[in-house]
Formats: C-alpha cells, sequence, structure tokens
C-alpha cells in the first residue's frame, strides 16, 4: 500500500513538473520573444511608415515564395532555377534590412519571416 501510494505521489509531481516547465518554456521565462525588445521603443507612426513602405516588397516575397513552391513541387525540379529563385528572395531580404536602416527599425535573423516583426504577441 505504501509502495503503490509513493508511486502515485511521484507520477503526480512528475506530470505537474511536466506541465509546470511546458507553461514556463512557453511564457519565455520572463523574456519578451525572439527579437521582440528592439520593437518596445519604436515610435508606432514610424513602424507603420516602414509597413507601408515595405508592402511591395512583402507581396514580392509572398510570390517568390510561391514560385519557389511551385519550383520544389516538380517531378524533376530545375536545381538552377530554385538556386536563382533563391538569390531574388534573398535582395528582396536585402532590400528590407536597408529600409529597416533607413527608418531605425532593428531587422535581421529572428525578426519575423515575413515582414520584420517579431511575432511574440507584444511587437505588432
Amino acid at each position: 500500500m505504501m509502495k503503490k501510494t509513493l508511486t502515485m505521489i511521484m507520477v503526480v509531481a512528475f506530470i505537474i513538473a511536466l506541465i509546470g516547465g511546458a507553461a514556463y518554456a512557453w511564457k519565455g521565462a520572463g523574456y519578451s520573444g525572439y527579437g521582440c525588445p528592439a520593437y518596445t521603443s519604436v515610435d508606432p507612426q514610424k513602424a507603420q511608415n516602414f509597413y507601408n513602405d515595405t508592402l511591395p516588397l512583402r507581396q514580392k516575397q509572398l510570390q517568390l515564395r510561391g514560385e519557389l513552391m511551385q519550383l520544389y513541387a516538380q517531378p524533376n525540379p530545375d536545381w538552377n532555377a530554385i538556386s536563382q529563385k533563391k538569390q531574388e528572395m534573398a535582395k528582396v531580404m536585402t532590400e528590407f534590412q536597408k529600409k529597416a536602416q533607413e527608418y531605425g527599425i532593428g531587422y535581421g535573423p529572428g525578426f519575423g519571416r515575413m515582414h520584420g516583426f517579431g511575432n511574440c504577441g507584444k511587437c505588432w
């Protein structure tokens, strides 16, 4: 009886620790998210202007991603075309970075995949 009770207590403690650890990790352990701190001090109007100014770049990026997916989906992919499409995507990303620098907004790895805004729920 004592062994069974002790085993139950250990299982419950393990489950509580597992759930608590997952919740702690999900919240970010007190960190507001990858890339998000840079946006706590950005003027909302400046961010909106950046967002509006980069709309064509974001549309181009979506178009290129669709084209790249179509190239990959071919039965016999053209690797040269895929390489060229990836180079085009890199140029668009560089344009994002230039625009962000002009606006004084941090942009780089970890700042969102589509348009330069982190996705921690507090940034945009």
